[in-house]
């Protein structure tokens, strides 16, 4: 009969499809292309926007979401704090869950999330001394190489360590829990959309 499912074994491939077409899908607006670049790693959908600050990026991923026509579970935009102001920056977020967006942030930017794969982070870290903070651990990395093969080759570099990541995140986002207190710290949610991507991996 057509549609029904075939039970000879226990991968079957059929089960194996109908098992992959239970787990989430999801549409991640990225603020950056090396954004991107990592989140396509775990095979689910990006779009980048580009430009301004925050609150602008929210907008964008809410007029590109009205658009989409095909069948999403979750929607994800993911800024940084950079240059927003704390007025735009908490804009952005209500802004975002009133219109069905989840969010991801990161203070001051996303590659904070790289460096809580090696360091638990107590206190604030200006995003200009990212670089050398990773550098210690990942020689070759420049702040400057921005886009999609920075972002894939970070993901590759990362990857078998991540829990690190998540743990040390984690922590630090315990501590200012609420927006308005992570604001001017070292915190970033991003751990938050890697567990969710990981825990629906089919890979």
């Amino acid at each position: 009969m057509a549609g029904k499912l075939i039970r000879k074994g226990p991968m079957n491939g059929r089960q194996v499809a109908n098992s992959r077409n239970l787990r989430k899908t999801f549409m991640i607006f990225t603020e950056g292309q090396t954004e991107e670049g990592y989140f396509k790693k775990f095979k689910v959908r990006c779009r980048t926007i580009t430009g301004g600050n925050a609150l602008s990026i929210v907008e964008e991923a809410i007029v590109q979401k009205n658009n989409i026509k095909k069948h999403v579970d979750e929607y994800w935009v993911v800024f940084d704090k950079d240059e927003t102001s704390k007025s735009d920056f908490l804009k952005a977020i209500k802004l975002a869950n009133d219109n069905g967006l989840n969010v991801t942030y990161s203070c001051e930017a996303f590659e904070i999330w790289w460096l809580f794969h090696f360091m638990e982070i107590a206190a604030p870290i200006q995003r200009k001394d990212y670089e050398k903070k990773l550098q210690k651990h990942l020689p070759e990395y420049k702040f400057r190489e921005k886009g999609h093969s920075q972002g894939e080759r970070m993901w590759m570099q990362l990857d078998k360590i991540k829990d690190v990541g998540i743990a040390n995140a984690k922590k630090a986002h315990s501590k200012f829990e609420q927006p308005e207190n992570a604001f001017n710290q070292s915190v970033t949610t991003v751990y938050q959309l890697v567990e969710l991507l990981v825990a629906n991996s089919i890979r």
